[in-house]
């Protein structure tokens, strides 16, 4: 087999030649059959990624440096990682394993351009990460995650490889109210905006009291169960002035 490394710098043709032992770990779900798939996605990814027709190094690993050759490693070990993807694989999530990891859908995402990628807590985050990472460890473990998008579709829009991620991350707030893992703020926050929302004359008070009040009491971090929301930044101001 061969490992294909894309970079735009140039760094991993340097690592991959200088050690003595070349260690290379992956995820089952970049494997690709043919030489055809791998030539099909250095054309997808780069376009999508940042707008190139192919990225500046391309770099492919055949094995251990050969007798006549000058350089490259003296061993090589590819080392396949599953941890719950063979999982997925079986489920109506598979397609969110097609992942290029282009990056489209975090740059067309309003929720990662507001919050940024530390915000999601995992490897990885944006839209697709938001998917990925509650499969990977857990619906549990990772709830806020199916709710941190406004399933405005932009990232089904942008994939370059048609990944359906509003339809997944519909299905895993599903998946969280049928377990009973909702959360109960977040089900009384829901309701609570549902209600004023629905109605015109509660929507304009509110928005009146809340400009007067966070003006006459500034607040910097909110309290109780919303804090989290006021962790690392904090509150901005209502505008004087709406819409």
């Amino acid at each position: 087999g061969t490992i294909c490394l894309v970079t735009n710098e140039g760094n991993a043709r340097m690592v991959t030649s200088l050690p003595r032992v070349h260690v290379a770990v992956v995820g089952i779900e970049k494997i690709v059959e043919t030489v055809e798939d791998y030539a099909t996605l250095t054309q997808v990814l780069p376009r999508s990624a940042t707008g190139q027709n192919l990225t500046v190094y391309t770099h492919m690993v055949n094995g251990p440096r050969r007798a006549h050759e000058e350089d490259g490693p003296d061993h090589v070990y590819v080392i396949l990682v599953d941890n719950g993807r063979s999982r997925i694989y079986n489920t109506e999530y598979a397609e969110a394993l097609a992942c290029i990891r282009c990056g489209a859908c975090l740059n067309a995402c309003p929720v990662y351009q507001s919050t940024g990628g530390h915000a999601y807590g995992w490897v990885y985050p944006g839209p697709i990460g938001a998917v990925v990472s509650p499969l990977l460890v857990g619906l549990k473990n990772a709830k806020p995650l199916p709710y941190a998008s406004s399933l405005c579709g932009n990232c089904k829009q942008v994939c370059p490889v048609d990944i359906d991620i509003p339809r997944m991350l519909l299905d895993l707030r599903h998946d969280l109210v049928e377990q009973g893992d909702s959360e109960g703020e977040w089900m009384l926050g829901m309701r609570a905006w549902a209600m004023g929302n629905s109605s015109p004359a509660l929507y304009a008070m509110g928005g009146k009291v809340a400009g007067w009040a966070s003006r006459v009491f500034p607040l910097s971090k909110l309290p109780g169960p919303l804090q989290g929301w006021t962790k690392y930044r904090d509150f901005p101001e209502f505008a004087e002035k709406p819409f």
